[in-house]
Parts: C-alpha cells; structure tokens; sequence
C-alpha cells in the first residue's frame, strides 16, 4: 500500500490514503498532529475527502464532443441505466462515496429514475447560496452538473447568490426596470461593447448597444412573466418557458432544450443549495418576494443521503424518496 510519511514523524504513526488509493484493511481516524495527519485505530472508520477549488477565472471545461452532445440529445443509455439495476447501483454508490469522496451516478439517470418525484416546493428563503459551475476536482476542471451523488467537500465552492452575475443582473433589472440603461452593470457591459471587446453571457455573444438592449429586454419579460404568474414549475411550460417569443435569440437552443426546473443540491448537513439551472428565476423570485419557488433536485450529498437512511432506516435510495415525499407534505427540511 502507498504509505507517505510526514515531517519530523515515524512513518508507522504516519500512513496517509489519499482518497483515490485503496482503503486501509482496518479503521483509522485522523489525528492532526503539526503539519499533517496521523490515522489511528478506533471503532469508527473516516477518511479525507477530496476537496473542491474553484475553477480558474475564465476558465471554461473542454466542450462536450459532437457525439456526447447527440448522445444527450436521444440519452437511450442513460434511460437504460436508470431502470436496470439502479437500485442497487446507487445505494452502493452512496456508501463508496461517504468513504472516498467524488461524483457517482450520471445525473440524467437520477432524473429517469426518480422523475417529477425530485420537484419539491421549498421556501425561498432557503436559497441563500449557490454552487459554482465549474469546479477543479484534484486538478482537473469539470462542470460539477455532471453527477447526480457526490461525496467530496463543497466548502469551497458554495458562495452566496449575491455574487452571481445572473444575480446580479436581474437584481439591477427589476430595481430599474425601463430604465436599465442607466444600471451599473448595464452601463459596464455598454462600455465594454464600445472599447472593442465582445460581452458573453447565455453563451451568446454581445457586441453591440442593440444585442445588449434586447439581452436586458428579455429579462425585463421574465421579471414581468414571474411577477403576474410566479414560478411556474416547468412542467406546466412548454419550450418557450416564461418569457415568450421575445429576443430568443438571446438564449442558445441548447439552452431552451435543457430547461428545467430551479436546479438544487442537497448539502452534506442537508441544506439546500441553489445548483445549475434557474439562476435568474432564482434571483426574479428572490427580488420580487415571492415566498415559494418549486425546485428540482439535481445533485445529493452521499454523506447526508447515508446518516437520512440510517436515521429512517432505510436503503439510501428509498431514504430519498420518503425524504421528498415528506417535504412535499410538510416543507424543507422535513421533519
């Protein structure tokens, strides 16, 4: 086994496992001695979990192949996945992770095997921080969207919604209004266009006063749509979502495809965290007072998921599920 020692230590008081090596045959606990750790024995097996950093400024993973994104497109593997043998799959995937950390199970198969059982109502107010989108996992960028279990430590990579630029946006928007030429971050992004430089936001590029007014307009439309009808759970929507036919150009078709519900992630003390889709509903409702937001959970911490099974005595995945069912009846965090 790889044994590393640390400073000024004795290398059999000094075994480190990084998380990705195999695990000691026997349990160990972490002691921090100086610069380091020291594993000795006791009754309850821990061991580090890789930490997420946030990703480079700027910095953007590798797109997806053309043959990844038509495999998205008709997802008949995933649709597979999720009906043979899931079961078991991830309620192993659940214990693996709690040991090592690390993303498990695609999220398309979660969303074949649970479905609309994911779509819960929650208080807005429990959305106060969000993910980052893209993540350095031991080194490597990724878009943290891609699994639906993880076991690694989030503590890097939560920020609060304020210091999202969607945030931002539409926070200015709806302070404004038809006056949004006159927003800070309007008048920015103006200066920007008018130095030269091309402004991109919804994977679209801005770069001229006309796109920018039209990008601005069509969240105006949004922050109109959710103040007269609220959150319209995405079921209810068709393709065009809350803000009709105006300025579409100001979102890609792949966007529009892969719509869903207000994205969230369940954390490892079982708070909810505001993950991938719905980031300007998110701060539309957040502006406007609305007090409860439909949501979609799209990512599980394993080492929450594990202690709700053990304190309802139930598998990981059935655990979910009566977890769910519960906030749907009673809120979040159920009780």
């Amino acid at each position: 086994m790889p044994v590393v020692a640390l400073p000024g230590l004795p290398a059999l008081q000094t075994v480190v496992y990084l998380s990705w090596m195999t695990p000691p045959p026997v349990p160990f606990v972490p002691t921090v001695i100086g610069n380091g750790l020291e594993y000795r024995l006791a009754d309850q097996q821990t061991f580090p979990r890789p930490v997420y950093e946030r990703g480079p400024p700027r910095a953007r993973p590798p797109a997806p192949s053309l043959l990844q994104r038509a495999l998205d497109l008709v997802p008949m593997r995933d649709f597979a996945a999720a009906h043979i043998g899931f079961t078991s799959r991830f309620n192993r995937a659940v214990k693996r992770l709690d040991r090592e950390g690390g993303p498990a199970i695609l999220a398309a198969q979660g969303h074949f095997h649970f479905g609309e059982r994911l779509v819960i109502p929650i208080a807005t107010s429990h959305l106060t921080t969000r993910l980052r989108d893209n993540i350095s996992d031991r080194g490597r960028l990724r878009w943290i969207g891609t699994h639906f279990l993880d076991g690694s430590d989030w503590s890097r990579i939560v920020e609060p919604l304020e210091k999202s630029s969607s945030h931002v946006e539409i926070t200015e928007l709806f302070e404004t209004r038809q006056d949004f030429r006159a927003g800070a971050r309007y008048q920015a992004y103006a200066k920007r266009i008018k130095d030269g430089a091309t402004v991109k936001r919804n994977r679209i590029a801005i770069d001229t006063i006309e796109k920018l007014d039209n990008f601005f307009e069509y969240y105006l439309a949004l922050i109109a749509d959710i103040e007269k009808n609220g959150i319209v759970p995405h079921s209810d929507l068709g393709l065009l979502g809350q803000t009709g036919r105006r300025h579409r150009w100001t979102r890609t078709l792949w966007q529009d495809l892969a719509e869903r519900d207000i994205g969230v992630a369940i954390d490892a003390e079982g708070r909810l965290v505001r993950h991938t889709n719905g980031k300007h509903r998110t701060a539309a409702a957040v502006a406007l007072g609305i007090e409860r937001i439909p949501v979609e959970i799209r990512l599980v911490h394993a080492g929450w998921l594990l202690r709700q099974g053990k304190r309802l005595g139930l598998s990981p995945a059935d655990a979910l599920l009566a977890t769910l069912e519960q906030a749907r009846a009673t809120g979040w965090p159920p009780t």
